[in-house]
């Protein structure tokens, strides 16, 4: 395997505010590239960046799956973590602190055995790493707490990562547990959605198009994972299993969009968007049951762009409603 380090080496969360309607990568990676950010034969330049910034890409699995995808993205080569590896163990075991600072939310930390069986048994985590020296230390002692991780074997810390499984069907990929710590780290905006890029970039050459995935509606990475395909419909309104039910909710997309315009949203003032049907609150419990009925019946509901907006203090997601397919 190639650049393996030896370490001196359902969900979604991305900490931080996205207000307005503003889908922008941000002025900070933006000046660093001269510019706007936009096609590079190559490295893409929101990723050039991001690294000028400290943000190193990474992959994390087991060995018999990283001959399967592509271990260079974009021409680069991240840093691979392994589960048979037991060098790699305290950087896995970060994953999962970082993971779970970002939920903030002691119900939701992934397991191990989750992270072991239904991951890196089974696919790729594919994320940006920073160097310990520069985590601040409100964070790091979270980490330097942990009797499960080493810091004295380790160089970098996972500050954000992606995770998609492969669906059963040979054609869709399922996306959960999108995490960033942008906003403990003071990050540019956009790495959340530079991460789901540079992910999906990872899994490209399995030929995957068709993409589920999970997010709660009062969660500003709605805005993220919208930005990937012309439709985000939603396939499931109410997921009852979920700890969070009337929050959460499944959708499904095509993946169509171009790696180097990602501070662009080629649908987002398109001629071919509607109007949205109706303004839904995210708190609208009422409103989700009459969707989840009516996609019995037969209608579809899609989340158009800008997907989530704050108005009066209140988060709003605009739809629009459809008998058939879109």
């Amino acid at each position: 395997m190639n650049n393996m380090t030896g370490i001196v080496d359902g969900m979604t969360n991305l900490s931080g505010n996205y207000p307005g309607n503003d889908l922008s990568l941000g002025s900070d990676l933006s000046q660093l590239v001269g510019g706007s950010i936009t096609e590079y034969k190559g490295t893409p330049k929101w990723l050039i960046a991001l690294q000028k910034l400290g943000y190193k890409p990474y992959i994390a699995t087991s060995n018999y799956l990283y001959p399967l995808i592509d271990e260079t993205p974009f021409g680069l080569s991240p840093d691979c973590f392994v589960l048979e590896n037991s060098n790699h163990a305290s950087f896995l075991e970060a994953y999962r602190m970082s993971n779970s600072l970002s939920f903030e939310n002691p119900g939701l930390k992934m397991p191990s055995w989750v992270l072991i069986d239904c991951v890196l048994l089974q696919t790729p985590i594919v994320g940006f790493m920073r160097k310990i020296s520069d985590i601040p230390l409100d964070l790091l002692k979270h980490y330097q707490e942990a009797s499960n991780i080493d810091l004295s074997k380790m160089e970098y810390l996972p500050v954000t990562g992606q995770i998609a499984s492969l669906g059963l069907d040979g054609k869709s990929l399922v996306g959960f547990s999108l995490f960033s710590l942008r906003s403990r780290l003071d990050g540019p905006k956009g790495l959340g959605l530079c991460t789901k890029a540079l992910a999906f970039e990872v899994y490209r050459s399995l030929g995957y198009k068709q993409f589920y995935g999970i997010a709660q509606y009062d969660n500003w990475s709605v805005r993220i994972h919208g930005r990937f395909a012309r439709y985000m419909e939603i396939h499931q309104p109410i997921v009852h299993v979920h700890p969070c039910k009337d929050m959460t909710f499944i959708y499904k997309m095509e993946l169509d969009y171009d790696p180097y315009y990602l501070d662009r949203n080629k649908y987002l003032n398109s001629a071919e968007m509607q109007e949205p049907t109706f303004w839904m609150n995210a708190k609208d419990i009422d409103a989700k049951q009459r969707i989840e009925k009516s996609i019995q019946e037969g209608k579809k509901y899609i989340i158009a762009p800008p997907y989530l907006v704050k108005r009066d203090g209140e988060l709003f997601l605009p739809i629009i409603e459809k008998q058939g397919e879109f």
